[in-house]
């Protein structure tokens, strides 16, 4: 069995507090932004002069929301308001709170407020959107979207600028999907690395990187995992199966958990988008070279089927019967989703589940054991309703039980 942790891959900001109320400063800059569909308020209490300020909002320009934008509200700056050693402030807020966040150097601040920014949009789209942390481009013509994921040094951002004057700029950090499998864009500025590390990330508009503009509702139609090796010497292309696929992309979400049946709407947007494709490249500009034809592939038809069924209880007489056998017995835990996949080599199916640990991807005896607690029972009654379907091997007994106790560790098993 294959395990990958569905948690949320955005963490703690440096630099940031949380207030339950916003504070307002009159007179100060003012940043309204769309972020994943959700408005998000800026405001620059202290240390930002006009210059700044209009560095900031130039790096924003795609987000920002000026819709009713008050004609006075970056009259001014608000009296500095300093914190010990940090003389940039601001409040983040949105419907969900607010966020203080604060910076020793200009850049430092700049890079925590798109965090902040950023962190207010995820915590705003939870339970709704589907959010992978990946860059992603449009073709400018059809809308049709292309997700790159992939962990930090994959090359997301060096990709996205190198694409960037073909393909139009969606995002850099965040692809939320709604139920439609429409992307809400969010055009941020790009953190890029200007000065050695450790220095903070330098957060640049895709104005003044000439990125394309992307169409106003990009749909994805193509999902890739980037391998990025530099001893690859052309790039190249594998699908992958739908179980595979979702292992792999489940570290790289944002609250996958909170959405209703996540595993089902992953398979749904791997359907839409032909299944997803690792892509093993050396530079930026072979993706250049595959993407295009990746990007036309068409969807496929459902293969998997939703098996998230509550297990009934058994009947008194079958309990008194589990129990009077002095063997421990054992029941499915309640689970946030749980679909059968057909397995690659065209045997028994394979299940991803997801528990409140994360994702887990159950082949071999792990399907058939997970079916047979359809109601509880022991480790005889499983073999009992597993022997006629998979059969049973000599010394079987070990391999149940070893089966079992990995089941249990995952949190897919619980004892009734």
């Amino acid at each position: 069995m294959n395990t990958g942790s569905a948690a949320s891959i955005h963490g703690s900001t440096s630099g940031v507090d949380l207030s339950e109320e916003p504070a307002n400063f009159a007179g100060s800059y003012r940043l309204k932004l769309r972020v994943l569909g959700a408005s998000v308020s800026v405001v620059l209490q202290a240390g930002v002069t006009p210059d700044l300020h209009t560095e900031l909002r130039r790096a924003w320009e795609r987000c920002l929301d000026l819709s009713d934008e008050p004609c006075s509200g970056n009259s001014s700056v608000a009296e500095p308001v300093h914190a010990a050693g940090h003389p940039f402030r601001a409040t983040v807020s949105s419907r969900v709170g607010t966020t203080v966040v604060t910076g020793r150097t200009f850049r430092e601040f700049a890079a925590d407020l798109t965090s902040a920014i950023t962190l207010a949009g995820i915590t705003a789209g939870r339970g709704e959107l589907v959010m992978l942390h990946a860059a992603a481009l449009a073709d400018t013509g059809t809308g049709r979207t292309v997700a790159l994921v992939g962990r930090s040094g994959m090359g997301k951002t060096t990709a996205t600028r190198r694409l960037g004057a073909t393909l139009g700029y969606v995002t850099d950090e965040t692809v939320a999907v709604d139920g439609a499998g429409m992307i809400v864009p969010y055009a941020k500025p790009l953190s890029l690395i200007v000065e050695e590390l450790p220095a903070p990330k330098h957060q640049i508009g895709p104005d003044d990187l000439g990125l394309l503009v992307a169409p106003a509702s990009p749909m994805l139609a193509l999902v890739v995992l980037l391998d990025r090796k530099p001893n690859a010497s052309t790039p190249k292309v594998t699908p992958l199966s739908h179980a595979e696929a979702i292992i792999e992309l489940a570290p790289h979400t944002s609250s996958l958990g909170e959405v209703r049946q996540p595993v089902s709407r992953l398979c749904g947007i791997l359907d839409a988008t032909g299944g997803a494709v690792r892509v093993t490249y050396r530079e930026a500009g072979d993706l250049a070279v595959v993407l295009p034809a990746l990007l036309e592939q068409p969807a496929i038809r459902k293969t998997w089927r939703s098996v998230l069924h509550r297990g009934t209880e058994p009947s008194s007489e079958e309990h008194s019967h589990l129990h009077g056998a002095h063997s421990r017995v054992l029941k499915r835990a309640e689970l946030l989703d749980a679909v059968e996949i057909p397995s690659p080599n065209g045997q028994d199916p394979e299940l991803i589940v997801m528990t409140g640990q994360g994702v887990v991807r159950l082949s071999g005896i792990g399907p058939a054991i997970w079916h047979a607690l359809a109601t509880p029972c022991d480790l005889v009654g499983i073999s009992e309703r597993i022997a006629p379907h998979i059969g049973l091997p000599g010394g079987y007994e070990s391999h149940l039980l070893e089966s079992v106790e990995k089941l249990r560790s995952h949190g897919i098993l619980l004892d009734a």
